[in-house]
């Protein structure tokens, strides 16, 4: 308890510290006019990510509840978009009226398990089409414009429709449409750790470290939220709640689907704090530090303390998912035994001792138990002579865990390490096919398209392939946007251990049985210039270009 509280006080007087540091790097500012400049900056942005909820719930707000199938145009409504994306949006072509309509009286047959009349489908499908089109008009809701002090529309278009030259009318899904059907899924509360975890390196990247602090505070945050989740859940399922079950099985599947990619993340964030910590160390033994650069080096150590607490806490939350399922089976079996227990009745019980009995003093019985016992505390004399455990320092104590748990299989570490490396070198192979041309150059965006081509767009959307681009991008001089990594070295061995991108190369390179010559390749980044890969997937657009011996 006395630990705990010692903790809050020191994150207590480092936020001080912090904020203090901060407030100095603005200039002297209040740290909340600087929020509310922040405000005015965002609030568009923010504006813009909410209306596209708009038109979804103004079906919801329209909706007759009846029995008639229309009754559910705005659930099927995401059917109708989902048909849009992959069916049209992802396959480059435009959607006929008579497409949508087959495809919702398959999809609502096996839905509702039951056959419903053409005519009827007919109906549901034109009702859809016409409210996801507002009637031909686009949605329109006001907003307040803070700069001007005037209100302005904002215009939300899901659908649009067009005539092409064989005079059929095709539907197509906006870029608005996608970012509505992603936001509802595809980004859940579960990736907030990784997002903020890509947002702190990138603050870390450009030395923004206020903005880092503020970014790992929330990092914390969101740790504990995940951590709390747990416990709500296995709360929930000791009294029966609603979707409990449910809950679980989707909390079960975050955790297995987020939290390797998290761990990594982790290791990323800490080795990039101890890099710019190292880098300020040497310039402060060097006397090459002024006041404002070892005012940076203090924001930088509470950065230090914040990031470690964070990933202990993650720790922390991985460990306590491989014991996740026990203690949810056992919460079951709590539960089963409980609806074969019989209980006491304590209101009618109770209401009997107030309506019919006349001894006020019986009413401590029904309350003794819900009250703490008074227990007689002493102190046993023999505890003195007891022997006593040495005390160690942290660094022996992590040394000794370390020994004791050290044991033949692999660790969680090791098989991600393992998985990462793989794919790094598979990434790698597929980039040097790329350059084979003879240009030896080749766009992100084509680089990417030939990985959906060969193989799925899912190798896009892959963590490790988003690692392998940052790992490419890494350590270039501020201000610098290109890299070059040369991996003809011959101290560099093919059966070397995988501990550079320059080993990864090399690995690739024999892969490729020597059809390909080429010893380096230069990565050029376009930080202006934001390139969408996929749906809901956007990064800074790239050149890579090979050169041969």
């Amino acid at each position: 308890m006395m630990d705990r509280k010692r903790s809050h006080l020191m994150n207590q007087k480092d936020d001080v510290l912090a904020q203090e540091i901060i407030r100095e790097t603005l200039g002297g500012k209040d740290p909340d006019l600087a929020l509310a400049e922040e405000f005015l900056d965002e609030i568009e942005a923010r504006l813009d990510h909410i209306k596209v909820y708009y038109p979804i719930l103004d079906l919801l707000r329209k909706r007759k509840l009846d029995s008639h199938i229309g009754s559910l145009a705005p659930e099927v409504c995401f059917l109708v978009l989902s048909y849009l994306i992959y069916e049209g949006k992802l396959r480059y072509k435009g959607v006929t009226f008579q497409n949508l309509q087959s495809f919702l009286a398959k999809a609502l047959q096996a839905v509702l398990l039951r056959d419903l009349e053409p005519d009827t489908i007919r109906e549901l499908t034109a009702e859809i089409l016409d409210s996801l089109q507002n009637g031909g008009r686009n949605f329109t809701i006001s907003t307040y414009h803070f700069p001007t002090g005037k209100f302005r529309e904002k215009y939300i278009k899901l659908l649009e429709i067009k005539q092409a030259e064989d005079q059929h009318l095709y539907y197509y899904i906006t870029e608005q449409g996608v970012d509505f059907f992603l936001r509802t899924k595809e980004f859940p509360d579960e990736t907030k750790i990784t997002i903020n975890l890509l947002l702190f390196q990138k603050q870390m990247e450009k030395g923004a470290f206020g903005f880092a602090y503020e970014t790992v505070r929330r990092l914390n945050m969101e740790v504990q939220k995940k951590k709390d989740k747990k416990y709500a859940l296995l709360e929930a399922m000791m009294y029966g709640q609603i979707e409990s079950s449910e809950a679980y099985d989707r909390y079960h599947q975050s955790i297995a689907m987020q939290m390797e990619e998290e761990a990594e993340l982790f290791q990323t964030a800490v080795k990039n704090v101890r890099s710019a910590y190292g880098e300020y160390v040497d310039m402060r033994n060097k006397g090459e530090a002024d006041t404002k650069q070892m005012r940076t080096f203090t924001l930088i150590k509470i950065i230090e303390r914040e990031i470690g607490r964070a990933q202990l806490l993650h720790t922390e939350l991985l460990k306590e998912a491989v014991t996740f399922t026990g203690e949810y089976d056992k919460a079951l079996t709590v539960r089963r035994k409980a609806i074969f227990t019989d209980r006491f009745p304590f209101q009618s019980e109770f209401e009997k001792l107030i309506t019919h009995n006349g001894k006020p003093e019986a009413m401590k019985f029904f309350f003794e138990p819900l009250l703490h016992p008074h227990k007689h505390k002493s102190f046993n004399p023999l505890r003195a002579v007891e022997p006593q455990r040495v005390a160690k320092n942290k660094m022996e104590e992590e040394t000794e865990q370390t020994s004791s748990n050290r044991i033949e299989r692999p660790t969680v570490d090791t098989i991600i390490g393992n998985r990462v490396k793989g794919n790094f070198v598979f990434y790698a192979a597929n980039l040097l096919k790329a350059l084979d041309n003879p240009q030896r150059q080749v766009q992100l965006t084509d680089l990417c398209q030939m990985l959906i081509d060969r193989y799925s767009k899912d190798l896009v959307y892959n963590g490790d392939f988003i690692s392998f681009l940052i790992e490419l991008n890494r350590d270039k001089k501020v201000g610098n946007h290109s890299r070059t990594i040369s991996w003809g070295d011959a101290a560099i061995s093919v059966d070397e251990e995988l501990k550079s991108i320059e080993a990864v190369f090399v690995k690739a390179a024999s892969q490729l049985q020597h059809t390909i010559r080429m010893n380096q390749i230069t990565v050029i980044s376009y930080p202006e210039t934001e390139i969408e890969l996929l749906p809901g997937l956007k990064i800074t657009n790239m050149l890579f270009a090979g050169d041969r011996p």
